[in-house]
């Protein structure tokens, strides 16, 4: 689990990094919300593409 775990606080500095350089609070909040909406439902997406792929790829049907 360290990987994943290490992978999530990654993510979480992009995030954070993001949204620091804006310079108002306006401007703080569009990439916020959007990160909000977006943050579970696409990283979950991409992991269940990436198995897929990976599982595909050990058969040896890609």
């Amino acid at each position: 689990m360290a990987p994943f775990g290490e992978l999530t606080h990654q993510a979480a500095r992009r995030q954070f990094d993001s949204v620091e350089g804006r310079v108002s609070g306006t401007e703080r909040v569009e990439p916020a919300v959007a990160s909000a909406v977006l943050f579970e439902p696409v990283p979950r997406a991409l992991h269940r593409s990436a198995r897929e792929e990976e599982s595909a790829r050990r058969r040896g049907s890609e």
